[in-house]
């Protein structure tokens, strides 16, 4: 099989596998509330969020938004793997596994997905009772994490118009 295939057939398992993943997630908790969690920065506003009556009563299958967030949170870290692995599958499906971006492209989403997952180590934390400086450490994680991913997109679309208007002018 060639390496063009084997790529995109990478994308499309990794891409299903974000999807399905991504769906679990949003069952236990809406993706906007997870980031507005991420980016609360003080540990004011998550004592006061955290111990509000909108996330202490139980809903109609008995789970607080604690508990919620504990799950979605869980998945998430699946969730992270799928993220980075279809995200590179994508930047070698457009542009070759041979182009030279590929590896920092590569360390580049690695160090996102590393972000993500501390940044999701200290949201179980914080679910926990820990404060201090994690709500602040989370902010900054969640911020690197957005920036990262970010730039990555940027970066391939990019190179992906710069590849294409190569091979044009080339034509």
């Amino acid at each position: 099989m060639s390496s063009k295939i084997t790529n995109f057939l990478l994308l499309l398992f990794f891409a299903y596998l974000t999807y399905s993943t991504g769906s679990s997630m949003k069952r236990w908790m809406d993706s906007k509330q997870v980031v507005q969690f991420e980016f609360l920065g003080t540990s004011a506003k998550a004592d006061a969020l955290i111990s509000s009556a909108a996330w202490q009563t139980p809903d109609a299958e008995g789970f607080t938004q604690s508990d919620r967030l504990q799950r979605a949170t869980r998945w998430d870290f699946l969730y992270i793997m799928s993220y980075v692995l279809c995200f590179i599958a994508l930047a070698r499906s457009v542009l070759g596994p041979q182009d030279k971006r590929i590896k920092p492209m590569v360390l580049l989403l690695l160090a996102a997905g590393l972000a993500d997952t501390l940044e999701n180590v200290l949201l179980l934390q914080i679910l926990d009772g820990a404060r201090g400086t994690y709500p602040a450490a989370m902010f900054g994680l969640a911020s690197l994490k957005f920036g990262l991913l970010l730039f990555f997109l940027i970066w391939l679309v990019i190179a992906v118009i710069l590849r294409f208007s190569k091979k044009s002018s080339q034509a």
